[in-house]
């Protein structure tokens, strides 16, 4: 049996590795959420909020706070593709088209 990990298309970034803990700004049409960014790749992010979020959201944009990364990391559309209590997964439409380094240089 195949992990999620190993299904994976894309490596992510571990925030928690680099003791780092950004902040991200979710927007659900006319809401505004708070989260901290768990992991980021090419693909996805996960994050956690202080809320679960409604149910009958499945499609947002999320900025991510504090990097100097030249709006690469703004405005992104995403699909929520799970959900954990206070936490959710989603995929990047369309994905980033960073490379890992990149990712880990924006933000460190």
């Amino acid at each position: 049996m195949t992990t999620h990990a190993e299904r994976r298309k894309y490596t992510r970034v571990q925030l928690c590795a680099y003791g780092v803990d950004k902040l991200c700004t979710l927007h659900l049409g006319q809401e505004r959420h708070a989260a901290h960014l768990v992991d980021i790749s090419a693909g996805g992010a996960r994050l956690k909020l202080k809320a679960p979020l409604p149910e009958a959201a499945k499609e947002l944009t999320l900025s991510v706070q504090g990097v100097k990364d030249s709006g690469r990391l703004q405005n992104l559309t995403a699909q929520i593709r799970w959900r954990a209590d206070v936490e959710i997964g989603v995929q990047f439409t369309p994905n980033l088209g960073l490379a890992v380094s990149e990712l880990q240089g924006l933000i460190s």
